[in-house]
């Protein structure tokens, strides 16, 4: 039963935590982009948006992980949205 429980380590629960929230930010990203286009907001507008916010990311996430992780995900976003 020990080897089930690993020592408690404060960066795997960092960057769990910080996968976590890249997910759930992609994830409320595409359901926005997806109501704005059934609301009736041009597709290339909202991928435009999404765009002007990948280059945010670049500009202001200071871990590269984090940035590569978030960029990887805004892309498969922008690549649901574009197709949809």
């Amino acid at each position: 039963m020990a080897g089930l429980i690993r020592p408690h380590d404060d960066d795997d629960d960092d960057t769990a935590f910080a996968e976590g929230a890249i997910t759930l930010w992609s994830n409320l990203l595409t359901l926005i982009g997806t109501h704005l286009l059934e609301a009736g907001t041009p597709r290339q507008e909202v991928l435009d948006m999404l765009t002007m916010l990948h280059e945010t990311n670049e500009e202001t996430v200071r871990s590269p992980r984090a940035r590569a992780i978030a960029g990887r995900h805004l892309m498969s976003v922008y690549r649901a949205l574009g197709d949809a």
